[in-house]
C-alpha cells in the first residue's frame, strides 16, 4: 500500500492511497499520517480511495479509527473513488452509514468546509 498526500488549497489534505489497506504496517501509515497531521493542527482530510483495491476488516478499522480521531479534534474526514467492491464492504458492514462518501473530489472538498 502506499500513501501520496497531496493540499488542495487552502486546507483541505487529501491522502490518496493506493493498493490494498489490510492488516500490516503498511496500512498503519494511513493512521500515522492522520496522527502527523491532526497535531499540525490540520483538521480536513480526503482519503481518496480510487486506487484501492480490497479492504480488509483491519483497513476497515484503520480508517473508522482515523474517522473518530478527525472528528474529535473537530475536523472532517471524506472519502472519494471508492469502487464498487469497496462500497460493498462499506454497506455490508454499516460503515457507509458512518462515512461520508462523496461521488467526486470536488464535492468531497465542498462539503469539508
Amino acid at each position: 500500500m502506499h500513501i501520496e498526500q497531496k493540499k488542495i488549497e487552502p486546507d483541505v489534505n487529501v491522502l490518496e492511497l493506493t493498493g490494498k489497506i489490510t492488516l500490516g504496517r503498511e496500512s498503519q501509515k494511513i493512521e500515522w499520517t492522520v496522527d502527523e497531521l491532526l497535531g499540525k493542527n490540520e483538521k480536513k482530510f480526503i482519503f481518496d480511495l480510487s486506487k484501492i483495491d480490497y479492504v480488509d476488516s483491519s483497513g476497515l478499522g484503520i480508517i473508522v479509527s482515523c474517522s473518530g480521531k478527525v472528528k474529535k479534534a473537530g475536523g472532517s474526514l471524506r472519502v472519494v473513488g471508492a469502487h464498487d467492491r469497496v462500497l460493498q464492504i462499506f454497506k455490508m458492514t454499516g460503515l457507509d452509514a458512518v462515512l461520508i462518501c462523496c461521488p467526486t473530489m470536488a464535492e468531497a472538498v465542498a462539503s469539508s468546509s
